[in-house]
Order: C-alpha cells, then sequence, then structure tokens
C-alpha cells in the first residue's frame, strides 16, 4: 500500500507536458464510460473530480511521459503483452515486463482502492487518471505486445500520402480518417449503441480478460502489415477502411469495459 501511494504522489506532482488511442480516441473513450458509470459511482468520482468530465483526464498520462519522475513512477503502464496463444497470465508478465504493464497496474488497482476513502483526495485523483488512460491504451492495437512479435510499430510508413509512424496511424490516423472531421462526442455517440446484453457480455471479468480478448481480435492485423516478411509500406484508403471497424469496435469495448472498472470500484 505504501509503494502504491508513492508512485501515485510522484506522479501527481508531474508538470502536465505534451500528448498520444490519440486525442480522439482517448477522449471518446472516456465519454462512452462517463455515459455508462451507475449513478453511485458516478457520485463517488465526483467527490475527486469536482465535476471535471472524465475525458478531460484521458490523456493525461500521454502528458506526463517525458519526464523523469513519471518514467520512474508509471513506467510500462501503456502497454501489455501475451504469449503467442493470446493469454496474459502473471508468470508472462513477469517474464517479459516484470509486472511493468497495464492488466497488472489495474489488477493492483482493484486490490489497493478497494477502501478508496481512506486514501488522499490526490491519490484517489490521480488513480482515476490512470485507469481512464490504461483501459483505454490495453485495446489499441500498437500498445499490446506479443512474446513472438516485434509489434511496437516504431517505423516510418507513408500513410494517406504522408510520413507516418506506423504506431501512430494507429493512435491517431485510422480514428480521424476514418470518420474524417468527426471529434470524440461525435463518436461517442456513433458507439455508444450496444444493449445491455451486450454490455454484459463484453465487460464480464477483469483487465486480464479484457485484453485477452483483445489479442485474438487484434493479433491477426499485424499480418496486414507484415507480408512475406516484409513490412507494407505504404497505406491507403483501402487499409483505413479495412482496419477501421477494428479501429470502432476497440474503442467501444474499451468505453464499456472502463465504465464497468469504474463502477466496480467507486460504485459500492
Amino acid at each position: 500500500m505504501k509503494k502504491f501511494v508513492l508512485l501515485l504522489s510522484i506522479a501527481l506532482a508531474i508538470p502536465q507536458l505534451a500528448m498520444a488511442w490519440g486525442y480522439v480516441g482517448h477522449k471518446a473513450i472516456a465519454e462512452i464510460a462517463e455515459r455508462n458509470l451507475t449513478p453511485k459511482a458516478k457520485a463517488n468520482i465526483e467527490r475527486y473530480t469536482k465535476g471535471t468530465p472524465l475525458h478531460e483526464y484521458s490523456l493525461w498520462m500521454d502528458e506526463v511521459v517525458a519526464t523523469p519522475p513519471y518514467k520512474r513512477a508509471l513506467a510500462g503502464w501503456h502497454a501489455s503483452i501475451a504469449d503467442v496463444d493470446c493469454t496474459s497470465p502473471k508468470i508472462i508478465r513477469e517474464r517479459y515486463r516484470q509486472s511493468r504493464d497495464g492488466v497488472t497496474a489495474m489488477e493492483d488497482f482493484r486490490v489497493q482502492l478497494k477502501n478508496y476513502q481512506s486514501l488522499s483526495d490526490s491519490t484517489v485523483l490521480t488513480a482515476i487518471k490512470c485507469i481512464v488512460h490504461i483501459v483505454a491504451d490495453f485495446h489499441c492495437p500498437t500498445h499490446m505486445r506479443f512474446v513472438d512479435l516485434h509489434n511496437e510499430g516504431k517505423y516510418a510508413v507513408d500513410f494517406l500520402g504522408q510520413r507516418w509512424d506506423y504506431h501512430a496511424v494507429w493512435d491517431t490516423g485510422i480514428v480521424e480518417a476514418y470518420h474524417k472531421g468527426w471529434d470524440y462526442s461525435k463518436y461517442a455517440d456513433h458507439l455508444n449503441t450496444l444493449q445491455n446484453k451486450d454490455i454484459k457480455r463484453i465487460t464480464k471479468g477483469w483487465a486480464q480478460q479484457w485484453f485477452e480478448d483483445s489479442c485474438h481480435e487484434v493479433r491477426p492485423i499485424i499480418y496486414w502489415v507484415v507480408n512475406d516478411g516484409k513490412r507494407i509500406e505504404k497505406l491507403d484508403m483501402d487499409f483505413v477502411n479495412k482496419c477501421g471497424p477494428l479501429a470502432e469496435s476497440q474503442m467501444q469495448r474499451a468505453g464499456y469495459r472502463l465504465a464497468a472498472a469504474l463502477n466496480t470500484i467507486f460504485g459500492k
């Protein structure tokens, strides 16, 4: 508990800098979550946020990424890892990421925030900021790591006639190109449409199950980019139209699962 509080205290003291899903994706996911909070969870969360919308916190972890204290306190929480079968047991996370990953962070948050009322307001607020970002990140394809693949996507491609980092194509490019001109609120309106039975189905479990489900959905896209061992370096609207539905599905699931996580922690 003391270590957990110390990490969040360090993070809270960090000045905010600059940013990465991207602006639209992260905010849309947070907005979907906010619309699906239970009344009790919403009231308890607003005790710490003072009514600030969750989407205003959705990029916080990206905004502090370049600061040394952040690297020490929250390093690794932007990504998670799975084996070749898309499972992410504790032993895999320990071996390949020294338990510095989003799934482990969410498991820790669930335990440490069980009695969140006993923690300082600043510590709980920082935890909320982290949860809003972490759940979104481990649904993004280039934030999923596999033990047998180098799929972070840190290489240059031609995306719609401009030079992009492939990682950023998934963080930002596809989302903004698939529905050109849509802001986060429009995406939230479009994606916040599941029936209760489907919401219950996709929110069953916790972070490990959600991440593993995402890995099964996402792993095939790696082979859309690597063809016979060679990277496909020119991505056009055909690529956007092929990947857009997957990006939307992952954002939708992330939004509902973020709501489920916050309802579980703060809805009692």
